[in-house]
């Protein structure tokens, strides 16, 4: 396999990477709600801390409780959208044996713009300690869309 390869490997295994990252988030965040819900038991250790956190950022101005509720939801919805636009990108590029550009700008815009609403809900919340690791997400993803526009293929 020659450089080229090699590189459109390394393309088409940064999308599996963010596909499979994205795919644990949504279903731990999916299991956090599900024991909110008490679907699941609390017990239950495949579960994100995420809802507790929403809840308690909204608290500040004290929402209802179908506030946090709502936007959990809304959450889970958009990385569920996320991971089938990377899954897209990436089955999509390993079938046409070259980048596929329209599913990777789909993948990339949605998750992009999931990182910049948490900043922005961070700050109108005050969560200035979580807003650091949307911060390095959004930066790793946009050095991720520019890595794949960048290298040679």
């Amino acid at each position: 396999m020659g450089l080229l390869g090699h590189a459109l490997t390394l393309k088409v295994g940064l999308l599996f990477f963010w596909t499979t990252w994205l795919a644990i988030v949504f279903l731990t965040n999916l299991c956090s709600g599900l024991k909110a819900l008490g679907v699941l038991p609390d017990t239950w250790k495949f579960a994100s801390q995420n809802f507790r956190a929403v809840a308690g950022a909204t608290a500040i101005y004290h929402a209802p409780r179908w506030v946090p509720a709502l936007l959990f939801t809304g959450v889970i919805v958009w990385q569920l959208v996320a991971v089938l636009f990377f899954g897209w990108a990436f089955v999509s590029s390993v079938q046409a044996g070259r980048l596929a550009w329209a599913p990777i700008h789909a993948a990339f815009a949605t998750a992009l713009a999931l990182w910049a609403a948490f900043m922005v809900t961070d700050e109108i919340c005050k969560q200035y300690d979580t807003q650091s690791s949307h911060v390095s997400l959004f930066t790793a993803q946009l050095l991720t869309l520019v890595s794949l526009h960048l290298l040679p293929s």
